[in-house]
């Protein structure tokens, strides 16, 4: 390789050199003869061509090493027709752990590098993390002085370099709820068994919705800023939208809104977000000129999803979203100390701990269903099919908690080779027309 290298470079100096087609200039003196220039070179120029080489051959180390970390970087987590844990059983002490679930949409030069960066400072955390050149996305379960280490570091990268409030280096406590770093990186109550691993992935986007025209620069367009409602406004337009007509859009997937939703909410039978453009472009005519309110965990998918749907609805369609999400409206509300919140359930959380309520008992409802006896019942099991993984809805009384649970009859003997029953009857209710 070095020798067909220096063949190369000798070559592209004495381009460099050349003058015109019989001509080259070198070291103030002007050659006629091509051997006698290559002759030139080698004896006078040596040390400069051993240097050149040399660069070359590190770039292309470089390279090598930029590419094995980059496939490395993208390696899908654990074992194909795999999942994640959707229980714990752990005894750490839940003072000295907390979780934290944070998104931020900005440029990102390297996203090797940070996500690099991220190997050593997440090294003793559990947790996902994505990186792309639109931004980061993560929810990192780790002791409080791991935590408090990273956001240390993170916040000084170019991923918050307009964010000077998160910048002073504070812990970050789960009583402290009035501080900058507690509404942005949203903690909560968990240890770092929540998460089987740490995964850190360089991905195309950090919230896959599949559209090229939702980029950074409609993020941050000064209509999409305005369209991000407090927990406390969107609580009052909730209370107002009866009389107003106004919709209300549930924007995550269907699974998790069965546990947990706002009162009244339009929820999408969709899987996976990337359907959400589909459901909104066949539902056009219902949703055009209306004002909606979107909703979803922390704040991420909104974010996409109503960029798009400014983009793809009338300009009289007016589109708000609920800053930070379900986790922060939870949290004022929490605050409020009232009794009858119009959020309805648990905010599914994609994690072993399934879900998050709140802090008072008697404001907490269960709105999910046993599929089997129809019982309220918002804890998951999962289908026992390597192809399937659904989530699934069964209560004590009809399954024994130890026992294989299949979604449906289908499922348990085609062991998710073929389309199950309950997948067939989702994908017939997410084609169903949205009604005004």
């Amino acid at each position: 390789m070095t020798i067909k290298l220096k063949r190369k470079i000798t070559n592209d100096l004495i381009r460099e050199k050349q003058q015109s087609e019989q001509e080259w200039l070198c070291c103030t003196n002007t050659f006629t003869l091509l051997s006698d220039i290559y002759k030139h070179v080698n004896n006078f120029h040596s040390s400069d061509m051993d240097k050149r080489v040399q660069i070359e051959l590190t770039s292309a180390m470089e390279m090598e090493e930029k590419m094995k970390n980059l496939s490395m970087l993208k390696q899908r987590r654990g074992l194909k027709g795999s999942s994640d844990p959707i229980s714990i059983q752990c005894n750490c002490s839940s003072e000295d752990y907390k979780v934290i679930l944070f998104y931020r949409y900005a440029p990102v030069d390297d996203p090797i590098k940070i996500a690099l960066d991220h190997q050593v400072y997440c090294q003793a955390m559990t947790g996902k993390v994505k990186i792309a050149k639109e931004g980061i996305n993560a929810t990192l379960a780790g002791t409080n002085a791991d935590i408090d280490t990273y956001l240390n570091w993170l916040t000084q990268t170019q991923l918050f370099q307009e964010l000077d409030h998160l910048k002073e280096h504070i812990p970050l406590l789960l009583t402290d709820k009035q501080s900058p770093r507690y509404k942005f990186f949203k903690p909560s109550h968990g240890c770092i068994h929540v998460f089987s691993e740490l995964s850190i992935k360089v991905v195309d986007e950090i919230c896959p919705l599949g559209q090229s025209a939702v980029v950074l620069d409609e993020l941050s367009k000064t209509n999409h800023r305005q369209g991000k409602l407090s927990p406390e406004d969107f609580h009052r337009e909730l209370c107002k939208r009866k009389d107003e007509g106004a919709l209300l859009l549930d924007t995550r997937n269907y699974y998790e809104s069965k546990i947990g939703h706002f009162e009244g909410a339009i929820k999408p039978a969709i899987r996976k977000f990337s359907q959400f453009p589909d459901y909104i472009e066949r539902n056009k005519e219902v949703l055009q000129g209306k004002k909606i309110l979107t909703y979803c965990t922390g704040g991420i998918r909104c974010e996409k999803a109503t960029a798009y749907m400014r983009q793809a609805l009338p300009e009289n369609t007016e589109i708000y979203m609920l800053d930070g999400g379900i986790h922060n409206y939870m949290e004022w509300w929490n605050d409020k100390k009232e009794t009858d919140p119009v959020w309805q359930g648990k905010n599914y959380v994609f994690d072993a701990r399934q879900s998050l309520g709140f802090n008072h008992p008697e404001s907490n409802t269960v709105v999910g269903q046993c599929q089997t006896c129809g019982s309220p019942w918002d804890k998951y099991t999962k289908c026992a099919s390597a192809g399937c993984h659904l989530l699934v809805l069964e209560c004590d009384r009809c399954v024994d908690p130890s026992s294989i649970v299949y979604c449906c009859t289908e499922c348990k003997e085609t062991e998710g080779k073929a389309l199950c029953l309950c997948e067939k009857q989702r994908r017939k209710e997410e084609h169903e027309p949205l009604r005004a």
